[in-house]
């Protein structure tokens, strides 16, 4: 399998309609707190939740967004998304137990590895990335040159970590992201089968992943997103709104997953673009928050 230089939230290109220009910075101000929420759980930070299942989540906005995407849940796009950290030989068992083949140097200290999966019906991505490597390479962006991180010489820590002893190299942890991608027109329950069985290789292995998933494609009408809110019962925590681009984050008691926004838990976040004339509104549903790359604009 091919190697790639990994990035550890990769944003990746899709072939889906786009905001309009005018929503990009709006909704990658969206981007941003999903992305806060993704290191917060991948470094356990007092952000993260415990562990929660999404299929019972799936299940709920399958149901809600239904009657508001045009066409159907089924013919929206379907993304879920796994992040945490975990040492080598957990990542190791994790991408077996997931039936991915790793490839190449994958060794303690080596830095990172980019792995990619793929079969005829599903896309599974695993991302594995040192965090060791990850924070040497801030050092030397921060001071644009190696061994120099304000002022002070830390080559002898760098030489000190990529040199590690065998207990260092058996607890160093690795920043895992797992993305699934459900295909095109797939039903409810094929996606919630697949889901369940990413969901059971992590908890075979016991690592600690948060979960999400978002779900995006052509509003049915206007209001789409108000009305999965009303449904919902959903109570609004936080909105940002511009002249092309909405986006209302809330909180569900009816969702079992959640994040901490500020004082407040929030897991329902809902962003729509207001389409120019002749065009359909484009509706954006994420839980507990949205991630992916929906504001990038198609080259």
């Amino acid at each position: 399998m091919d190697e790639k230089s990994p990035k550890l939230i990769p944003i990746r290109s899709m072939k889906r309609k786009r905001f309009p220009q005018a929503g990009v910075f709006a909704a990658l101000l969206i981007l941003a707190g999903a992305i806060v929420w993704a290191v917060a759980n991948g470094r356990g930070g007092q952000g993260a939740e415990p562990y929660h299942p999404l299929r019972a989540d799936l299940e709920a906005v399958w149901t809600w967004s239904d009657p508001e995407f045009a066409g159907g849940a089924q013919l929206a796009q379907w993304t879920f998304r796994w992040d945490g950290s975990a040492r080598l030989e957990e990542a190791k068992r994790l991408a077996s137990g997931l039936g991915i083949p790793l490839s190449g140097p994958l060794s303690e200290g080596s830095g990172s590895i980019d792995v990619v999966a793929s079969d005829s019906t599903y896309k599974l991505t695993l991302w594995i990335h040192s965090q060791q490597a990850a924070e040497q390479a801030a050092d030397t962006d921060a001071d644009g040159k190696t061994g120099e991180v304000a002022g002070k010489d830390t080559n002898k820590v760098a030489d000190k970590d990529t040199n590690l002893s065998s207990a260092q190299a058996e607890n160093a942890l690795y920043d895992v992201v797992l993305l699934l991608d459900a295909p095109d027109h797939a039903d409810k329950q094929a996606i919630l089968s697949e889901v369940g069985s990413v969901e059971k290789a992590i908890e075979h292995e016991e690592i600690e992943l948060r979960g999400g998933f978002t779900v995006k494609g052509t509003a049915a009408g206007d209001g789409a997103g108000a009305q999965i809110a009303k449904i919902a019962s959903a109570k609004e925590a936080e909105a940002y709104k511009d002249g092309s681009t909405s986006s209302l984050t809330y909180f569900s008691d009816k969702l079992g997953s959640k994040v901490q926004s500020g004082e407040q838990p929030v897991n329902l976040q809902i962003a729509e673009s207001v389409p120019k004339a002749g065009e359909a509104p484009e509706l954006v549903i994420g839980v507990p928050l949205i991630t992916g790359d929906y504001a990038r604009q198609q080259e």
